[in-house]
């Protein structure tokens, strides 16, 4: 059952609302794209030895990763001193090379596992902190997703020049102005959108995702896209809507854990439109309740009457079946009795005249009137008596 997003009084806090929920659709539908395409960076980067630690690779002192707060002390080297390896370091010079801006994010990486995992190769390009204990590209955010797609060069291969250009960091570049949509929407300070700028922010992003080159051709982000349409129009389900509420959620509290200074009106805006949206499915799942309860007792009520109906036409189709086979009886009894009364007349009339033909003279003679001969009369009668007797 579709719903809609109205879950508070004011049109422009539902407007955040849908833009919030828009970055998350937008960053699902990159995560095949972003995965297929950190797997040829992977391969193009090459493959470390599999035992050095990020520590070791990493020279100190290295802004900004080390901040000694004594000459002995560094923070980032703790546990390992810088120890090169040929194999590693030429793993890590590639990943500078393939870095918009040449500063790998290191502290999200762990180089020991460069050889096997492309997602670490991939962590090197997102945001300087707050991503090391992200495992996978579904795990991560908009912002890294697009800080991705924004800092590793390659992604200018499998991209359309509109995209990236003008380059960023120019803030006009098309990419620069997705990433910047997360950014309005994350730091708001009212949790407000207005019309015009959701209208701008579903076009920006159903642009990107249908970019020509890849996206276009990929399921996910073609899925996202109609998802996108469907929430510009209201037409997401109950469970879609409670779902990308949660990752909403989710994704402000990932920020904040990050360091991120995320609206703290934004995150008390999105609790509250999840206790609205809970309470508005414990309401009608209440009302679906009552109202199924009702029609069971209109089934139960009208099974009830079709039964006795049933009963009643059984138990009348039953009399009239009994009566009918009881005049059938009677019928078919007359009928036998008629037959052989008829049969019994048949009878007697065939044998009365088997006996009078026997006595009886020629037929020629009899055919001429004759005066009634009372001797004759006689003998015609006693002959029949006498056949009508006992053979001794």
């Amino acid at each position: 059952m579709a719903t809609n997003t109205n879950l508070f009084a004011d049109k422009e806090t539902n407007n955040w609302i849908k833009a919030s929920l828009a970055l998350n659709v937008t960053k699902q539908g990159f995560t095949n794209f972003l995965d297929t395409e950190l797997q040829n960076v992977h391969a193009n980067v090459g493959k470390s030895c599999g035992n050095c630690p990020i520590e070791k690779l990493i020279p100190c002192p290295t802004k900004p990763h080390c901040s000694k707060r004594t000459r002995k002390y560094c923070p980032f080297h703790k546990s390992q001193r810088p120890q090169p390896c040929p194999t590693c370091d030429n793993v890590k010079q590639n990943i500078i090379l393939q870095h918009r801006y040449g500063g790998p994010s290191w502290r999200n990486t762990r180089a020991e596992k460069w050889t096997h995992d492309y997602w670490e190769i991939g962590k090197c390009f997102l945001p300087p902190d707050g991503y090391s204990s992200v495992s996978s590209v579904q795990e991560s955010d908009f912002n890294g997703v697009i800080s991705i797609m924004l800092n590793c060069k390659h992604f200018q291969t499998c991209l359309s020049s509109t995209c990236l250009s003008p380059p960023p960091p120019n803030n006009q570049c098309p990419l620069e102005k997705v990433r910047q949509i997360g950014r309005d929407v994350r730091h708001t300070a009212d949790c407000k959108v207005t019309d015009a700028d959701l209208q701008d922010y579903f076009q920006t992003l159903s642009t990107l995702l249908a970019d020509p080159i890849c996206l276009q051709h990929d399921s996910f982000a073609m899925t996202a896209c109609t998802r996108l349409r469907d929430l510009q129009n209201d037409r997401n389900s109950v469970q879609e809507l409670g779902e990308l509420l949660k990752e909403s959620h989710q994704t402000l509290t990932h920020a904040t854990e990050a360091g991120e200074r995320i609206s703290q009106e934004a995150k008390r805006t999105l609790s509250k439109a999840m206790q609205k949206l809970d309470a508005a499915i414990k309401c009608g799942e209440q009302r679906l309740k009552r109202e199924t309860e009702v029609g069971e007792q209109r089934i139960e009520s009208k099974t009830h009457i079709g039964e006795e109906r049933i009963g009643s036409k059984t138990q009348h189709g039953e009399q009239l079946i009994e009566n009918k086979a009881r005049d059938a009886e009677l019928c078919i009894e007359r009928t036998v009795q008629n037959a052989i009364m008829r049969m019994n007349e048949t009878s007697q009339i065939d044998y009365e005249r088997g006996v009078a033909d026997r006595f009886h003279r020629q037929p020629s003679s009899l055919d001429t009137p004759r005066p009634f001969n009372s001797e004759c009369g006689i003998s015609v009668v006693a002959a029949i008596y006498l056949h009508r007797q006992p053979m001794g």
